[in-house]
Formats: structure tokens, C-alpha cells, sequence
């Protein structure tokens, strides 16, 4: 005679009844959480618009909760105050930003065209996320990253680690100069920066492709060995 899958798991000693409402619980759970990281997102961006219209001193948290259609209690059961709201609103941009850098890395193999790609798509990140960028410039040392010190230190060494797996071996190869790394990174994208000021003040408009080549030949220039 033939058993189902559930005389199966009775024979077993096990009740069905316990897996599913385990399954069922560990459903809920899931879903939760990712309303809640939904909700999170949402406040952030919210909070990002408001700053850019209102500036950060001028934002209410009112304003926040106007924007994202949310309850006061909603955004501080995600962040106890709007200084740490703030922090959280530069470190998702610094998480977006570097993520997407590596990413570029990861698709190169060649020293020259890495450079190049990556001055391409530092100048289009500012470009595609103008008040993402214009709030990283401007919020750098505010008196709420304080508060994001170690996660932002944190960020930060990843990000190097995973640069370092790139470049270190162009370095090595002697395709690339070595240098320390503070001067390397001001070398490779201290144009750019001083570029992307250009474009989040408005006086550059349209990101043109003739100055993303440009730039990227002087970094290339400037650190080819």
C-alpha cells in the first residue's frame, strides 16, 4: 500500500500541524519585514525631497510624514530623530553610490578601460541622482554623521577592501602607478568631484559626452604607469 507524503511525516513522529503553522508564521515574518524595509525606504526618500526643497534645517518632521504619507510615530519607530534620519538618508547614498562603483569594476578587465568606466559612471550617478549628490557634497561633516561614525566608517572600509581587489593587481602588473591610496582615489576622481559641484549648483546643465572623456583621460593620464 502506498503512504502519502503526509502518512509519511505522521510515521515520523512529526505533526503536521506544527510545520505549517511554523511555515505560516515564518511567512508573516517575511512579509513584515519587508513592508518594514519598504516603509524605511519610502521615509528616506521622503526625507531626501524634503531636505532638497526645504533644506535640512527647515525640514519638519511633519513635513516628512506629509510627504510619505506616514504617522509621526511611524517614521521615529524607524529613527529615533530627525539627525539620525538625516544620517541614514547620506549613508543610503553612500551605499548606492559604492555599490554601484564596484559593480562597474566587477565588468572590467582592462586598467584603461576600468578608469574610464569608472569616471563615466561617477559623473552619470551624479547626473541620474542630483539631490542624492548634492546632499552627500554638501552634508559630508554635519553634525548628525556623528551619530553614523562607525557605519560609515564601516561603509567605507568594505568599499576599499573591494577596490583594492581591482586595482591591486594593475598596480602590481605595474599598469598602473603606485601610489598612496588617498592620492590615488583624489587623482582618479578629484576632477570629477570638482565637475559634479559644477552640475549640482546648475552650472553645468546636460552631462556632456565629450567632457566624460575628457576627464576620463586625465585620470588615465595621471595614473597609467
Amino acid at each position: 500500500m502506498s503512504l502519502s507524503f503526509a502518512d509519511l511525516i505522521t510515521q515520523e513522529n512529526i505533526d503536521l500541524n506544527n510545520v505549517l503553522e511554523y511555515y505560516s508564521k515564518m511567512k508573516k515574518l517575511n512579509t513584515r519585514h519587508g513592508a518594514t524595509k519598504e516603509k524605511k525606504r519610502q521615509i528616506v526618500q521622503a526625507a531626501l525631497a524634503c531636505f532638497t526643497e526645504k533644506g535640512y534645517s527647515e525640514t519638519r518632521i511633519a513635513d516628512i510624514c506629509t510627504r510619505c504619507n506616514a504617522n509621526t510615530g511611524s517614521i521615529y519607530h524607524h529613527f529615533k530623530s530627525k539627525e539620525l534620519l538625516a544620517a541614514q538618508v547620506y549613508l543610503e547614498g553612500i551605499r548606492d553610490y559604492q555599490a554601484g562603483f564596484l559593480g562597474v569594476l566587477e565588468g572590467q578587465e582592462e586598467a584603461r578601460e576600468g578608469i574610464f568606466s569608472l569616471v563615466r559612471y561617477h559623473l552619470e550617478w551624479v547626473e541620474k541622482n542630483p539631490h542624492w549628490a548634492r546632499f552627500l557634497i554638501q552634508k559630508r561633516h554635519a553634525e548628525f554623521m556623528g551619530a553614523a561614525a562607525d557605519r560609515f566608517n564601516e561603509l567605507n572600509r568594505a568599499f576599499m577592501e573591494g577596490c583594492a581587489d581591482w586595482f591591486g593587481p594593475h598596480i602590481s602588473a605595474g599598469r598602473l602607478r603606485a601610489l598612496p591610496r588617498e592620492v590615488f582615489v583624489s587623482v582618479l576622481l578629484g576632477p570629477c568631484q570638482e565637475y559634479s559641484r559644477l552640475m549640482v549648483s546648475g552650472v553645468v546643465g546636460t552631462l556632456d559626452q565629450e567632457d566624460i572623456e575628457a576627464l576620463g583621460l586625465a585620470a588615465w593620464k595621471a595614473l597609467r604607469n
